[in-house]
C-alpha cells in the first residue's frame, strides 16, 4: 500500500494533466508515476483529434527482423491521424523469460501470472501504449 501523501501526489500529478488517478490512469511504478494506456486513450480521445488505433501481431518476417526468440509474443500498434498521413508506430513485446519467471519471495509461484496466463494481451497493450505516448505526448507543448 502506498503512504497518504504518495497517494495525494499521484492525484495531484494526474490532475495537473486532465486524468484522473481513480479511473487508473496513473500509478506508481519503481517509486514514480506513470501513465498507463487508459490514460494515454483518455488524453486522445479529449484532445478530439480523429484518430485510428489499429495492432495486429507481427509477421514472421517482422519476427525475424528484430531477432525475437521463439515463444515471445510480438505486437505492432500504429496511431494515425485520417487524411494526413501521419501515423505513429509501437513495438510491444512479452518474452518467454518473463512469461516463465519465478517470484523473488516464492520461487513455487510465477512472479507475473496474469502475464503467463495472457502474453498476447499485454504485448499488445504494449504496442498500443507505445503508440499513443508517441501521437499524443503528455506533458510536452506543442506548438501549432
Amino acid at each position: 500500500l502506498l503512504p497518504v501523501a504518495m497517494v495525494q501526489a499521484l492525484v495531484e500529478y494526474a490532475k495537473t494533466y486532465g486524468l484522473d488517478a481513480r479511473r487508473g490512469h496513473v500509478m506508481m511504478m519503481y517509486g514514480k508515476p506513470y501513465i498507463g494506456i487508459d490514460g494515454y486513450l483518455w488524453h486522445a480521445r479529449r484532445s478530439g483529434k480523429p484518430f485510428m488505433l489499429n495492432s495486429r501481431p507481427l509477421d514472421i518476417d517482422e519476427r525475424s527482423g528484430y531477432q525475437l526468440q521463439d515463444g515471445a509474443h510480438a505486437w505492432k500498434a500504429e496511431v494515425s491521424f485520417p487524411g494526413t498521413g501521419v501515423s505513429f508506430s509501437g513495438l510491444g513485446v512479452v518474452t518467454a523469460e518473463e512469461m516463465t519467471a519465478k517470484s523473488p519471495r516464492d520461487t513455487t509461484k510465477l512472479r507475473s501470472p496474469v502475464v503467463a496466463a495472457h502474453p498476447w494481451q499485454l504485448a499488445q497493450k504494449r504496442a498500443e501504449w507505445q503508440a499513443l505516448r508517441r501521437a499524443f505526448p503528455i506533458g510536452e507543448t506543442e506548438e501549432e
